[in-house]
């Protein structure tokens, strides 16, 4: 049940927590809209030249997604532990560093890159409970969306130099960025012509006689859920190609997702952080409850 916090200031730590919004929403249907955080990413040109340089992405693309985006949701769920588990994955950046394509020096960690990183993310959840449920914002609960991701953001320990003080200035910046600073970097380009004509196949801890329904089904939905996730400035600025149709087929996914996702298992539906996170809260609320009275 969605109750009404009063925020912190920006700087101030606060805590995340089952009856948070970010926990609410930051589940498996992260694997519609994280796609979209990534191709935004390479866009960005420090992002890009630092895949590009440093490491194995094009490659195998689908061990960094597995490997990376594990460990950025403790941060979100760990609790005691998140701000340790945080500088963990601000540490794996400190030596990726050098110059773009263009010849622009470039630094994971400085303040303005690592600030667009995580906005993809944070980004990534809103259109979770945007486009994925059946929930309605209030101006107070995307306000309070906002602050849990900026919490989310203090645990990497890199500075909240850049980091906007409300949601309507971190939307001004969003749309600054699809507008002005975002590229289509070699690194982009390739995932993008990946997305537009490659298929889906050999993903992580599936069987290989599933191949045929990799290439089949989960091509397009891919393929769907990416393009069709890019802010319309960004496909209009690269003339990527988006029809009405398209649209339409992307609408009728999201409606079957909203429709169904209540009845899938919480093992489905929750990624290991969550419900490791959830199983915590839990026992730590039954050790602190005081003890039945005895007759």
């Amino acid at each position: 049940m969605y109750q009404e916090i009063e925020l912190a200031p920006l700087d101030e730590p606060m805590e995340l927590g089952p009856s948070s919004l970010l926990w609410r929403w930051a589940d498996q249907r992260l694997s519609f809209t994280g796609l979209t955080a990534g191709l935004l990413q390479l866009m960005h040109p420090a992002i890009g030249a630092g895949v590009i340089e440093h490491s194995d992405f094009f490659n195998d693309p689908w061990d960094r997604v597995f490997r990376s985006v594990p460990q950025i949701l403790d941060v979100v769920y760990s609790g005691p532990e998140a701000e340790r588990a945080g500088r963990k994955v601000r540490n794996y950046h400190r030596r990726i560093n050098g110059i773009d394509y263009l010849g622009r020096p470039y630094d994971a960690l400085s303040a303005e890159t690592f600030w667009y990183a995580h906005a993809t993310f944070q980004h990534s959840v809103q259109q979770v409970a945007e486009r994925f449920s059946f929930s309605t914002f209030t101006a107070a609960q995307r306000e309070q969306l906002y602050r849990e991701g900026v919490e989310w953001h203090r645990r990497y320990d890199v500075g909240m130099a850049e980091v906007p003080p409300d949601y309507a200035s971190w939307a001004t910046k969003w749309s600054h960025y699809n507008t002005h600073i975002l590229e289509m970097t070699p690194a982009a380009q390739r995932v993008l012509d990946l997305s537009l004509h490659g298929k889906a196949e050999h993903l992580p801890g599936l069987p290989t006689w599933t191949l045929p329904i990799q290439r089949q089904l989960l091509t397009p939905i891919f393929r769907l859920t990416q393009i069709g996730g890019l802010p319309k400035i960004v496909r209009d600025r690269f003339d990527i190609p988006w029809t009405v149709a398209n649209q339409l087929e992307l609408q009728v996914f999201e409606e079957f997702v909203r429709r169904t996702w209540r009845f899938l298992p919480a093992k489905v539906r929750m990624p290991p952080e969550s419900i490791n996170g959830r199983q915590r809260e839990a026992l730590a609320a039954q050790q602190t409850r005081p003890p039945r009275a005895t007759k």
